[in-house]
């Protein structure tokens, strides 16, 4: 085991529905404004091609604290009612480095767990919206989260209904800033941070609402794929079931505008964190990762939200910044190669001198922190309720249950999936061995969406009255007392 002194801290920093695409130094259409995540790439390694195998909150969360894809835990949709999903809490990353290197572990933030309250091996958690609504009360803002009465997956515009020093974005860096003051200055400490945002509603508070103002909105890209007879059966649905057909090319592009505000907003934010480490002495010890737990389409291809594996939901920023040392000249490097978030705990724990165990979907990234290349023979695979998705880094193929639509998209050419190749003979054998790849890997772990060695198909159906009335999103008011996002 390393001694204390060799262990690094290490910081954790998830965002909610950030596209992987909307950092500045990616120099995207995107016209974010990001300069400390910037920073963190200057000073590390951003993998421009890293995946969420499950874009969508709670499998993701639980993928970070194991290295275990949703596929192989068995849980690929969110599961706020049960049942608490197969992960035992004992051999998490947190209760890892903390029976086994000594450190303290603290949570803080959109945990987004089941139940509410549990830890999953964290010594401590300080709960997004729990603590936050309850904190808001005691402030004299009771009532005030989502005051403005949009729900948490409605995409129009809107403005924090508190000022900013009340956002549950500055709460969130406050707490992670107490801990660092209060923690045990003789033995390394993992802090995980989870912001809410920028998941929608998009509500930066003033002045994020109108960073943006006098820059150029991107309109959303849209497939000429959805226009053909074979396009997936999801996208018109979730156009109905959302109300997506409602909102205006004008209201889009201000959706856009304020999801830019709060990405500044976070990342700005991340300058009082980051600042306060480097004050105590702690910032060239620490091993920061920046990353999100799946991206938000945006409006791409008339879709907002997640779940698929188009690159505007399933890409996630990814950067590593390993503990500072001076005379280390493989900084700032950008990688290309395709990773994932199950990627994360087997790298934090062969930071801390820790093995991994058991089996893991995960890769060690710290070859590639101290040089050597990313692997360029891998495949990675996913899998979120109906959809899957397999890609080796040159192409990606998705899979959707609902009416068994297929398609197959050229990665490095097509970073937009604008033009879906699965019916081009020239691409054929690609298709089908990634096709091949992605059933014996789901057929390796039994999961029900492969039967007799190909993909479940279930009907799309075309009640379009019923999907509209079954819209999930509206109604979502504010919420009091310390209930959590099952209240």
């Amino acid at each position: 085991m390393p001694t204390s002194d060799s262990r690094p801290n290490i910081l954790v920093i998830t965002a909610d529905q950030w596209r992987g695409d909307c950092l500045g130094c990616r120099r995207t259409p995107h016209p974010v404004m990001t300069p400390h995540a910037d920073q963190l790439a200057a000073e590390g390694v951003l993998f421009t091609q890293a995946y969420s195998a499950c874009p969508v909150c709670m499998p993701n969360r639980l993928t970070t604290l194991t290295g275990r894809s949703a596929s192989r835990l068995g849980v690929t949709t969110n599961f706020m009612q049960g049942p608490r999903p197969p992960v035992d809490s004992a051999r998490t990353l947190p209760a890892r480095l903390t029976r086994e290197a000594g450190y303290q572990t603290k949570a803080v933030g959109k945990m987004h767990f089941f139940p509410d309250r549990a830890r999953y091996g964290f010594e401590h958690v300080t709960l997004h919206p729990n603590d936050y609504v309850n904190w808001l009360e005691d402030q004299g803002y009771g009532g005030f989260y989502r005051g403005h009465g949009l729900g948490g997956n409605e995409v129009y515009p809107a403005v924090s209904a508190v000022p900013e020093r009340y956002t549950h974005t500055h709460w969130i860096i406050d707490e992670a800033i107490r801990f660092i003051g209060a923690r045990d200055p003789e033995h390394p400490f993992m802090l995980w941070i989870v912001f809410e945002a920028p998941h929608s509603p998009f509500d930066p508070p003033a002045p994020y609402d109108r960073m943006y103002d006098n820059l150029t909105i991107p309109d959303p890209v849209r497939g000429a794929w959805l226009d053909g007879p074979d396009a997936p059966a999801y996208f018109s649905q979730m156009r109905l079931v959302h109300n997506l057909d409602y909102v205006t090319p004008e209201v889009i592009r201000e959706s856009r505008r304020r999801y830019y505000g709060q990405v500044s907003h976070i990342d700005y934010q991340l300058g009082r964190l980051l600042g306060e480490l480097r004050t105590r002495g702690l910032y060239d010890d620490t091993a920061v990762v920046f990353t999100a737990d799946h991206g938000e389409h945006l409006g791409d291809h008339g879709v907002f939200g997640k779940t698929t594996y188009l690159n505007g939901s399933a890409q996630v920023p990814l950067i590593v910044r390993p503990p500072r040392n001076p005379s280390d000249t493989s900084r700032a490097r950008v990688v290309d190669a395709p990773v994932m978030t199950a990627d994360i705990c087997p790298t934090l724990l062969a930071l801390a001198g820790l093995d991994v165990e058991g089996e893991i979907d995960g890769r060690s990234l710290v070859p590639v922190l101290t040089g050597a290349e990313a692997d360029g023979d891998r495949t990675i695979f996913g899998e979120c309720g109906g959809h899957t998705f397999a890609t080796d880094g040159r192409f990606k193929y998705c899979h959707y249950r609902t009416g068994g639509a297929e398609q197959l998209f050229d990665v490095a050419a097509d970073p937009d999936d604008l033009t879906d190749l699965s019916g081009d003979p020239q691409h054929a054998d690609t298709m089908a061995a990634l096709r091949a790849e992605l059933i014996e890997h789901l057929t390796s772990l039994g999961r029900p969406l492969v039967e007799d060695g190909a993909g479940v198909v279930a009907p799309a159906g075309d009640d379009s009255g019923a999907l509209r009335a079954r819209n999930p999103f509206a109604w979502r008011g504010p919420m009091r007392y310390g209930q959590g996002y099952t209240g």
